[in-house]
């Protein structure tokens, strides 16, 4: 029996609600599933067949060492989704490169480590609007994650002066959609598409907002084939988050490949589904 691990943190920044869901799944699916944290010291990865990335979600205040444990994991055991693909979507300067790809994603400035207030207001001249939004580019969740609305451009530049030397972070116009529409949470499992939920937008210390029924559109799988095309590989899972522009128009606000929440507790129909994309990957390795 193939013995597979989902890939946790030890301090959890929040509760993961499709943890029980995915190890009861991958179990009725004929595998044994357990948890495994990352940042455990006595962890054991040689007993596993294969890990999938879960809920590691502290990576973002622990990069350096996220990354060293995954060199070392891979050389044990297989990972999906595959690291390469995790290493590309880790920094979140991935959505430039989408953008240079001609995928339409909402317009994003990388304001690099050590930026001074000069320079951003340079980058938030170019983008020419009155409310943004400044986030880590190595970041999960709201962590860090601030809205600026019209009139506070003097207290955004006092947070860059404050932490624009600590790390990279990404600027972005708010798009005003999402107060009314939310954001449109695309899951794909497997490599199709699988269901589809409505959330708002987290900030700093919000709790998220999610609401099912979500239908995909087709401009949406458009727009989130040519995302995960740009990838390097093919996802096992993944979610492409979608706003809309003042036209109407889908952007791509989000490609999550590394620890995405799947929303299996809003829809446990595809529960098999994802213990069939992490049964077929190891198949496929084997």
């Amino acid at each position: 029996m193939p013995d597979i691990g989902l890939v946790t943190c030890t301090e959890m920044p929040e509760p993961d609600l499709d943890e029980e869901i995915q190890l009861e799944a991958i179990r009725e699916a004929g595998a044994a599933a357990s948890l495994v944290s990352w940042d455990d010291p006595d962890q054991d990865l040689s007993k596993f067949d294969l890990l999938v990335l879960r809920s590691c979600w502290d990576y973002p205040w622990k990069e350096q060492l996220f990354r060293q444990w995954l060199d070392r994991a891979e050389s044990q055991v297989e990972i999906i989704n595959p690291p390469e693909m995790v290493r590309w979507n880790l920094h979140k300067s991935y959505l430039i490169e989408l953008q240079n790809a001609g995928v339409p994603v909402v317009p994003t400035r990388l304001l690099k480590k050590g930026i001074d207030t000069g320079e951003f207001d340079r980058q938030l001249d170019d983008l020419n609007c009155e409310r943004f939004v400044i986030k880590p580019a190595v970041s999960a969740g709201s962590w860090l994650t601030h809205f600026f609305a019209e009139g506070e451009v003097g207290k955004a530049r006092e947070f860059i002066q404050e932490h624009g030397s600590d790390r990279d972070w990404l600027l972005q116009p708010f798009i005003k959609s999402v107060e009314e529409g939310g954001e449109r949470a695309n899951v794909y499992l497997g490599g199709e598409w699988s269901h589809c939920v409505v959330k708002s937008p987290r900030f700093i210390g919000q709790e998220e907002s999610v609401e099912i029924g979500g239908t995909v559109l087709s401009e949406d799988r458009i727009i989130g084939q040519k995302a995960f095309d740009c990838a390097p590989g093919e996802p096992i899972y993944g979610r492409v988050d979608t706003v809309r522009d003042e036209k109407g128009d889908p952007l791509v606000a989000e490609l999550e490949l590394i620890e995405p929440s799947l929303f299996l507790l809003q829809y446990p129909s595809a529960r098999a589904l994802f213990a069939d994309a992490c049964l077929r990957a190891l198949r496929s390795r084997g």
